[in-house]
């Protein structure tokens, strides 16, 4: 439960509620990395970036979040893969949950939400919170972590 305070502080972090820090810069979505600005307009299609920001500091490794208009924040490394998908008012878009693990939900926690994936900058390891406050660990590998 720690690790989720530390990541929702972090998404709080990303979205600019910190804007004072000079590591934490507004940028324009068009300054966002091309597979990251990709991915918003495929999975939030009719959603519109509200703000983008980018941190600086050495710990974050130059990572950057966009906030939606629908209150939903993706954070992504420098690449532009997701690290952090928040939707905590509406939901992840199912198309965006990895394969195995989507299947895993469909198989044993049918009709939940998907309100928040997390991805483990050391070891791509996978943890999803669902609309019930279930909270599930899935290796790289997409395995759950029991």
């Amino acid at each position: 439960m720690k690790k989720f305070f530390a990541l929702l502080t972090l998404v709080a972090l990303c979205a600019g509620m910190a804007m004072a820090d000079d590591n934490i810069v507004e940028i324009p979505f068009k300054k966002v990395p091309d597979l990251a600005q990709r991915m918003v307009k495929s999975y939030f299609p009719g959603n519109t970036v509200v703000k983008a920001v980018k941190n600086k500091t050495k710990d974050m490794k130059n990572r950057t979040c966009v906030l939606l208009d629908n209150n939903a924040t993706i954070d992504f490394d420098k690449d532009g893969n997701w690290m952090i998908v928040d939707c905590r008012e509406s939901e992840v878009p199912k198309r965006m949950v990895p394969g195995k693990i989507l299947m895993y939900l469909n198989s044993n926690h049918e009709g939940k939400k998907v309100l928040y994936m997390g991805r483990e900058i050391k070891n791509g390891d996978v943890t999803i919170i669902l609309d019930d406050s279930t909270e599930l660990h899935f290796t790289n590998e997409q395995e759950l972590i029991p």
